[in-house]
């Protein structure tokens, strides 16, 4: 039985689920997998704040604490690019594997964040920095990599989906479905990343990066700030329905990369994905389409994504010491 050790850095929305999913699922994780995932300290901002379930002598205000205190996985879930750019760089300077569900980070920085693991003998895992519990990320790096893939196509975005479900099926304006959303939980306080368009922007990046490479990409980004009731029902009189797609394609010279509301036929794959529901169609020349679909989001869905990352991560040092 291997112990690993984990270093957790934020117990938001996602790292409360880590906690309570492995606490869940630790017993099959150990009869399954011969990996026994233990918590050994967990970066908070306040301390003293009570989160049940959760041992509170695992909490520290500190970083250090964490990145230097004999952990073997840091996962980093506090988010944004300055702090926790700073967080995985030490983590992996100190040569330890980190998991990331920061896709901020990564588009912002990925390129040189891989070469540091690199450098330092140390692996990334980032399968939940987009579309969630989806296993789109693992696809692209194993599952597909036998093939060329020509374009990916897809619905990134949660919130956006789910507020054009709404407008389409309940007759509202953007600033109802927009107030749903946000009652549901499925938009924060402050939507404008989402509703930009950058959120999805950022993961079609990392997307690419995977799937086509270190190649000229030109992007192109539209929101939907400015759709209307009366777009909504255009479209469905012609039988389409109104999604935010983010789509990426090769093209003479690189990679094109378009994030923009699309009006898609009801027989698309695309039109039959509602609510805060992501989809991903990705197009190679062996195996030709194929689609994956499921929650984008979520405490629990972007957790198992999280978890999934930490025992791959911990079953690939096993083989290496065995080997």
């Amino acid at each position: 039985m291997q112990r690993v050790n984990v270093g957790l850095l934020g117990c938001g929305t996602v790292g409360r689920g880590f906690v309570e999913l492995l606490g869940r699922e630790r017993e099959r994780i150990r009869a399954r997998h011969g990996v026994d995932v233990a918590i050994r300290r967990i970066l908070v901002r306040d301390a003293a704040k009570q989160r049940t379930g959760i041992n509170p002598a695992l909490f520290t205000t500190s970083a250090i604490d964490v990145l230097d205190d004999g952990c073997d996985i840091i996962v980093e879930l506090v988010g944004g690019v300055h702090a926790a750019g700073a967080f995985v760089r030490r983590a992996l300077r100190n040569g330890h594997d980190v998991v990331t569900a920061n896709k901020a980070l990564l588009a912002d920085s990925g390129r040189e964040l891989f070469a540091t693991a690199q450098t330092h003998d140390a692996r990334i895992g980032f399968e939940a920095s987009v579309c969630g519990g989806i296993p789109i990320i693992g696809a692209l790096q194993r599952g597909l990599v036998g093939d060329r893939i020509d374009s990916i196509t897809g619905i990134l975005n949660g919130t956006c989906n789910y507020i054009l479900t709404r407008m389409e099926q309940d007759d509202i304006e953007l600033a109802d479905a927009l107030l749903q959303a946000q009652a549901h939980g499925f938009a924060e306080a402050d939507p404008s990343l989402d509703i930009s368009g950058v959120d999805a922007a950022q993961k079609l990046r990392i997307l690419s990066e995977l799937a086509f490479g270190p190649m000229t990409m030109r992007l192109r980004v539209h929101g939907i700030g400015d759709v209307t009731r009366a777009e909504i029902e255009q479209a469905r009189s012609r039988r389409c329905v109104v999604r935010h797609v983010a789509a990426a394609r090769r093209v003479a010279g690189g990679v094109e990369l378009r994030v923009e509301r699309r009006e898609l036929p009801e027989s698309h794959p695309l039109a039959a994905v509602r609510d805060e529901t992501n989809a991903v169609v990705v197009r190679g020349r062996a195996v030709g389409e194929i689609m994956f679909q499921g929650k984008g989001a979520g405490s629990l869905p972007t957790a198992a994504a999280v978890l999934a990352d930490v025992v791959g991560l911990a079953q690939r040092n096993r083989m290496r010491v065995l080997t």
